[in-house]
């Protein structure tokens, strides 16, 4: 016997058990009935009577078919044919009809069913004609009998089947499912009900019972307790992982001295790429890579100032040394709004508002990527960037704060790896050792800000500059492999996540 079934039963636990003895299996609401208790009295009697192995439960599904109140309208088709003695023409069938799809999808039908054939006229236009009013009779009979109180799938033929799931697919037939509940009581809660003490329990411990008690002098036997007994699950509000990693981070980012700033979602053309020395015909900009605001353009944006200079950095390298692009420079094309493609749109307007003095600030926000979505893309996800504006700064500064960064964040094992961006010189790819498949992994890109960007917005000193996904790093922080597991809406993984993220894959 299970160890708690030597626990004394509930009242509720015994009339339950005693419902069910000698008469096999019982559905829920037969248990209730013959029980006299409330539903909700059952359901919980039920769940303890489980878990100490005194009753079994069975659960099942059962699937019933329907049919809509909207008919097919194939069959209208044929029963318009039959009050027409088996042939109409075409133009008059037509005008039976809502709309040209819907008389198009029924002639479509009849027409590959068999049921109907088309005679082609000269002067009064085709002719439709019934054909085969059998195939007709057979789904009449089949809504009818789904009409008729529904149909277990289960006893379903395979041609009723299949064409079910043809007017299921058209939304004429709907399933309904059922959930039935029965149970049986076990050989050990045969044993627990016949050894049933006669003794009876108090309850609750009242003012009323003490009182009795202490006038007439009797002992009282209160209901033992099972401590051992599984608590009800709770679930209480809390934030989404990403929220809580997003936080997380803001925080070694705000420990570090940094400040934060946002921006918007929309930017122009010139902040998201003309700025950062991407040039126009550059693919990131095509329409397969960035989301376009349909007809959206910054019409405040002028070749003057800060943007003059960047037009001319674009062209010939203006005052930077630098030979540019070689190219005209097209203000229309900076003006185009797009769905910011990196938070480096934030950062660099940061820059120029610096006004050359030291700073330090960093922003966290979506970015939007026009991707084929898979197990390690998506459309839309977050970025953590930073800068930093200092005399005198170099490349082992940035190594070093990049390396601190993940070390807050429990990372240990951190490389930086030459690569290339257009906005950067020179620029690293930012790598951490994952343990479990035993690699590294790219996280994001960091460097020095060229010339070309920083000249143009009037800042002389050197700009360290990254730019990290945050997604992926998260993934490695909560074990999962697939990065659309963080967004969709999976209330058992939130409600374990908890669990998880208490003992992270720390790298």
């Amino acid at each position: 016997m299970n160890d708690t079934a030597g626990t004394p039963l509930h009242p509720i636990e015994k009339k339950v058990l005693s419902a069910l003895s000698g008469r096999g299996t019982l559905e829920f609401n037969s248990l209730v009935a013959s029980t006299g208790l409330l539903p909700d009295q059952v359901r919980r009697s039920i769940s303890w009577l489980s878990s100490k192995g005194l009753v079994d439960v069975q659960e099942a599904s059962t699937f019933t078919l329907n049919a809509s109140d909207t008919p097919p309208p194939e069959l209208l088709l044929i029963s318009k044919l039959e009050e027409s003695k088996g042939s109409l023409p075409m133009a008059e069938m037509k005008a039976h009809f809502k709309s040209n799809q819907e008389f198009s999808a029924a002639l479509g039908r009849a027409s590959s069913a068999g049921w109907i054939s088309i005679v082609p006229r000269q002067q009064s236009g085709p002719v439709i004609t019934l054909k085969d009013p059998e195939g007709a009779k057979r789904l009449r009979g089949v809504l009818t009998e789904l009409a008729g109180g529904g149909l277990d799938e289960s006893k379903a033929g395979p041609d009723l089947r299949a064409l079910s799931a043809d007017l299921l697919k058209r939304g004429l037939v709907t399933r309904r499912v059922a959930r039935v509940t029965s149970m049986t009581i076990t050989e050990q809660g045969s044993d627990a009900l016949a050894s049933v003490e006669t003794e009876s329990y108090a309850e609750r411990l009242t003012p009323e019972l003490l009182a009795s008690v202490r006038s007439s002098g009797a002992s009282v036997r209160l209901r033992p307790i099972d401590v051992r007994a599984p608590a009800a699950s709770f679930f209480p509000g809390r934030r989404h992982p990403v929220k809580e990693f997003i936080d997380e981070v803001r925080e070694v980012y705000l420990s570090m001295g940094f400040v934060e700033i946002a921006g918007d979602s929309i930017q122009s053309s010139f902040w998201n790429f003309d700025a950062l020395f991407t040039p126009q015909d550059h693919p990131a900009r095509e329409l397969q890579d960035t989301f376009y605001i349909k007809g959206g353009r910054d019409h405040d944006l002028q070749r003057t100032g800060a943007v003059a200079r960047v037009a001319s950095v674009h062209e010939n390298g203006w005052e930077t040394g630098s030979k540019g692009w070689r190219y005209s420079w097209d203000t229309e094309e900076a003006r185009r709004l797009v769905l910011r493609t990196h938070t480096t749109a934030l950062t660099v307007r940061a820059t120029m508002d610096s006004a050359d003095k030291e700073t330090r600030v960093f922003t966290i926000g979506r970015v939007y990527r026009n991707e084929n979505l898979d197990f390690k893309h998506l459309a839309e996800l977050t970025q953590m960037e930073g800068i930093v504006i200092g005399e005198g700064l170099n490349l082992r500064h940035l190594m070093g704060l990049l390396t601190r960064f993940y070390g807050k964040l429990g990372m240990s094992r951190v490389k930086l790896w030459p690569s290339y961006f257009p906005y950067t010189e020179p620029a690293m790819q930012v790598m951490i050792y994952y343990e479990k498949v035993g690699k590294w992994l790219e996280m994001g890109g960091s460097g020095i800000f060229r010339p070309e960007v920083t000249r143009p917005l009037g800042i002389r000193k050197p700009v360290l500059a990254w730019g990290l996904g945050l997604e992926r790093l998260l993934m490695l922080r909560l074990g999962i492999q697939d990065i659309r597991e963080l967004y969709n809406s999976d209330i058992e993984w939130l409600r374990r996540r908890r669990e998880i993220a208490s003992s992270p894959d720390i790298l």
